[in-house]
């Protein structure tokens, strides 16, 4: 680490030549310069940027958060690198968005991550209250969009009702809602990690078992408890050759189970792609970059 590291919020150790550079995001994160520990993301994200392309970030996090704009800024300029977040004690409001930056996103087992809707203190009056509630609304959306990008997977009404009740999360839901991809002393070994996919493909795989026939049966063998003896016709018995005009279009049930098992192998390798690729540590993030974001309002604290 530099020798001249100021007391901020946020230190960064990295020497030209090391292959990673680690970030511990430690204390509020805010643009006001009120303490001689505050400073603002400017300086983090100039470092980031700074930085080689192929080095990849560590960033330790452990904070109340801060503002939505620090926060988003630091999210946006992480994101597009190799990087790995790891919670080690509070990953809470702004900081939560700052934790969704990473690639592999690592919980303690002794952490937690707190999410919750964009807040503001403010003055005016009616209209320009109404005005600041609606763009507060919009402000909470961008922290929304930040954290379905990482790959939370709730749905948009799940994850709303989590963020009206301020809700504190454990390492277990942080993994179960997508906000998570790890544990930290738990073996990685690329196994679905979501409660979501691995219903999926859990799912996937007894219809697949159902649809496929027993290979243990022999379909030529006679069933022995099968009358042998042909049953006398009955004269009002429609002749089985005769064709039925109704069953033109039934579709063989063989060729429907094969089309089936077909098409189930085809989305069951589809999902295993789509696993590996979300638990790929060094997959490349395609997203590209939003726009930065320009509202100053206080997320947290």
């Amino acid at each position: 680490m530099p020798k001249n590291s100021k007391n901020r919020y946020y230190t960064m150790a990295y020497e030209p030549g090391d292959a990673t550079a680690e970030i511990y995001i430690f204390g509020d994160i805010t643009s006001w310069e009120w303490l001689d520990s505050d400073v603002s993301s400017y300086s983090l994200v100039k470092q980031i940027r700074d930085l080689p392309e192929n080095v990849s970030i560590t960033v330790h996090i452990n904070s109340n958060g801060g503002e939505v704009k620090e926060g988003l800024g630091i999210y946006n300029a992480l994101k597009g690198r190799n990087v790995t977040t790891i919670c080690d004690g509070f990953a809470a409001s702004a900081a939560s968005v700052i934790f969704c930056a990473g690639k592999t996103r690592i919980m303690q087992p002794a952490s937690l991550l707190f999410i919750h809707q964009a807040l503001v203190a403010t003055v005016g009056n009616a209209d320009e209250l109404e005005k600041e509630a609606q763009d507060l609304r919009k402000i909470t959306e961008s922290v929304t969009n930040a954290y379905k990008e990482a790959g939370v997977t709730l749905d948009d009404d799940k994850l709303m009702e989590l963020m009206k009740a301020e809700t504190w999360l454990t390492p277990d839901e942080a993994i179960a809602y997508g906000f998570a991809t790890m544990i930290s002393g738990e073996e990685d070994d690329g196994e679905v990690k979501n409660d979501a996919m691995r219903s999926i493909v859990s799912l996937i795989e007894q219809v697949k078992a159902e649809a496929e026939p027993d290979e243990d049966e022999d379909p030529d063998e006679e069933d022995p408890e099968e009358d042998p003896e042909e049953p006398d016709e009955d004269p009002d018995e429609e002749d089985p050759d005769e064709e039925d005009p109704d069953k033109d279009d039934e579709e063989d049930p063989e060729d429907f189970n094969r089309e089936l098992i077909n098409k189930i192998t085809k989305f069951t390798a589809a999902v295993e792609e789509l696993t590996q690729l979300l638990n790929d540590k060094n997959t490349t993030n395609l997203t590209p970059s939003p726009a930065q974001v320009e509202h100053t309002g206080f997320f947290g604290f």
